[in-house]
C-alpha cells in the first residue's frame, strides 16, 4: 500500500489566477501553468494540488481529492464490483503516471493516482 494517503486536490475556480494568488498568499503553493485552464502546484514530495477553469464553481462541483494507489485497475474493478462505478477510466499523466475516477455508491467522485 502506498504511504501517502492523499496525491492530488483538484479545486475547481471561476478565475484561476485569483485563486492562484489566494493559495499562493494563504500556503505559499506556486501555481504554474498545467495546460488549458489548469494550474498546478507541485510539493515535489508526493503532494500536487490542480485549479481548474469553471464557468461557475457550484453545488456538486468541489474540489476532488485524488488518493494514491498502488494498482489503479484492481481498484477499479474492486470499486465496480462493491456497488460503485468507473468515472473515467485509467488515463495517462505524461511523465507522471496514471488516473482514474471512480463514483461511490452516494455519487461523490474520487480520484486515483498511481506513479509511474
Amino acid at each position: 500500500m502506498s504511504q501517502l494517503l492523499i496525491s492530488h486536490v483538484e479545486i475547481p475556480a471561476a478565475n484561476v489566477d485569483k485563486a492562484s494568488k489566494f493559495y499562493k498568499d494563504v500556503f505559499n503553493w506556486d501555481f504554474k501553468p498545467f495546460g488549458k485552464g489548469y494550474l498546478l502546484y507541485n510539493n515535489h514530495n508526493g503532494i500536487m494540488v490542480g485549479i481548474r477553469q469553471v464557468d461557475k464553481v457550484t453545488t456538486g462541483d468541489t474540489t476532488v481529492f485524488h488518493v494514491n494507489v498502488d494498482d489503479i485497475e484492481n481498484i477499479l474493478a474492486n470499486t465496480n464490483s462493491s456497488g460503485g462505478s468507473t468515472k473515467r477510466a485509467k488515463t495517462v499523466i505524461p511523465a507522471m503516471g496514471w488516473y482514474a475516477l471512480i463514483t461511490d455508491p452516494d455519487g461523490n467522485t474520487i480520484g486515483l493516482y498511481q506513479k509511474n
